[in-house]
């Protein structure tokens, strides 16, 4: 049953949240559908607490994100989660009747100015810190690992994200699904047989090209009749598009155009301008963009129509597609970052995840406290991440963090589909709504072609 009343059903299983173990909870009908949790954020809506207790200590949450530079600027990410935070502090309730403090660290390009935020986060000691966009991670995860703050990442990139041990836990795949999953959909589910691959041509972009995608495509070549090539792109510089586009062309050859991709795994502002190069050129090919193209302006331009996007989440604009409790859930979140006065930038799946991001916390930390947990113990706080199981998070598959893959060991996410924009809304698309699993490509991958050791 997935009603929106969702009766008791008899299902129990065991949630560990480190030394606060609590065992034998009974899911609802909800809880069975969309994870554990879904249940308690309908009532929490339908039902709110009110504003937090002012007079008890905070609860602090922390972030470090890249803005304000041509490189890359991703204000979205920081406005999710303080939608999220004012939303805690002013009709939830806070945590555990504390008031969330979310202090924010921006940066531009610049790894000493990573190093700083860093620095600046170890020395709050937050009770959690939300990665926000870092192109530096590897030179901060010292940081907080060595002070032991909890850390949940949102848009995991660099190898660094994705193997860090004991902290670190994602609910949201990033790279490590959009993109092997990506490799999955254009080889098994549609047959294409040239797939040219768009890049960025920075460090976290080379990384993560290297690490998966690269090797992902190469590894599906010794099972399967295709050819693929990458193209690096220079982010925030137009002047490379149309030789990228004509490298793209003499790539495809005579390829029938039926059987012709390209991939972007790029931001949106770098999917917008290649998009146009295509079109400008007269290139024909089927068009497909991880779920970082996916905001306003992309969607703005014609020569998006008819993409298809990487989703690890359901459509935003399509709850009629859902169950009550989803399409309840998704109009819900919609309507608040639309009408938030806390926004500036275009709603963007990057906003959507932090903003889902900073509710998990809620709700995970809620049960913690609720459980007998101590707020200030930041070892049960990282034991209460690591340990979820079938967990709710709003608007997507839930999730579980303790099966993670060897080579992917904080990321606890692993599915993710295939929708297309018409120009005028979402479909399903080639799919039909279907999730793709990637955890057994990745098991194939690590077999067969694992990861190289890095260098020194």
């Amino acid at each position: 049953s997935s009603d929106i009343d969702g009766g008791k059903a008899n299902v129990v299983f065991t949630y560990s949240p480190g030394a606060s173990a609590v065992t034998g909870r009974a899911l609802t009908g909800i809880d069975i559908t969309h994870g554990y949790g879904a249940q308690a954020w309908m009532d929490a809506n339908t039902n709110p607490a009110g504003p937090a207790d002012d007079s008890l200590e905070p609860f602090v949450i922390t972030m470090a994100n890249l803005e304000g530079d041509p490189i890359g600027s991703f204000p979205d990410i920081r406005e999710g989660l303080e939608i999220a935070v004012e939303q805690i502090n002013t009709e939830l309730g806070g945590i555990a009747g504390r008031p969330v403090d979310f202090q924010v660290c921006s940066h531009g390009f610049d790894p000493n100015a990573a190093v700083t935020c860093g620095n600046e986060i170890g020395e709050t000691m937050p009770h959690v810190n939300v990665n926000g966009i870092e192109f530096f991670t590897g030179l901060v995860w010292p940081i907080f690992l060595g002070a032991e703050i909890p850390t949940l990442q949102t848009v995991p990139i660099f190898v660094a994200d994705f193997t860090v041990e004991g902290n670190g836990y994602s609910a949201f795949g990033g790279c490590p699904v959009d993109f092997p999953g990506a490799a999955q959909y254009t080889v098994e589910e549609m047959g294409y047989k040239k797939i040219a691959v768009i890049y960025a041509n920075t460090p976290p972009g080379l990384e993560c090209y290297a690490d998966t995608e690269e090797r992902f495509w190469k590894f599906l070549q010794t099972e399967y009749d295709f050819e693929f090539m990458g193209f690096p792109d220079n982010s925030g510089d137009p002047t490379d598009n149309d030789a990228t586009v004509q490298a793209m062309a003499d790539f495809y050859g005579d390829t029938p155009a039926e059987d012709r991709v390209v991939y972007f795994g790029v931001a949106a502002a770098d999917c917008n301008e290649i998009m146009n190069a295509i079109s400008a050129n007269g290139v024909e090919t089927n068009v497909f963009a991880s779920g970082a193209c996916i905001d306003d302006s992309v969607l703005a331009n014609p020569a998006s129509h008819g993409a298809a996007f990487n989703s690890q989440s359901y459509i935003a604009d399509r709850p009629e597609l859902y169950d009550d409790y989803l399409a309840w859930a998704i109009t819900a979140r919609e309507e608040r970052l639309d009408n938030s006065s806390l926004r500036e930038a275009p709603v963007s799946a990057f906003m959507r995840n932090t903003y889902e991001a900073g509710i998990m916390v809620y709700q995970v930390m809620s049960d913690l406290a609720a459980s007998g947990g101590d707020l200030d113990d930041r070892a049960q706080i990282l034991a209460a991440f690591a340990n979820m199981e079938n967990q709710h998070v709003l608007g997507r598959p839930a999730v579980s963090c303790n099966d993670n893959s060897a080579e992917f060991a904080s990321v606890c996410a692993n599915k993710m589909t295939v929708i297309e924009w018409t120009g005028e809304m979402w479909d399903e698309g080639p799919l039909g709504g279907k999730f793709l699993d990637v955890s057994g490509l990745h098991a194939r991958v690590a077999a067969g072609s694992p990861r190289p050791a890095p260098e020194g």
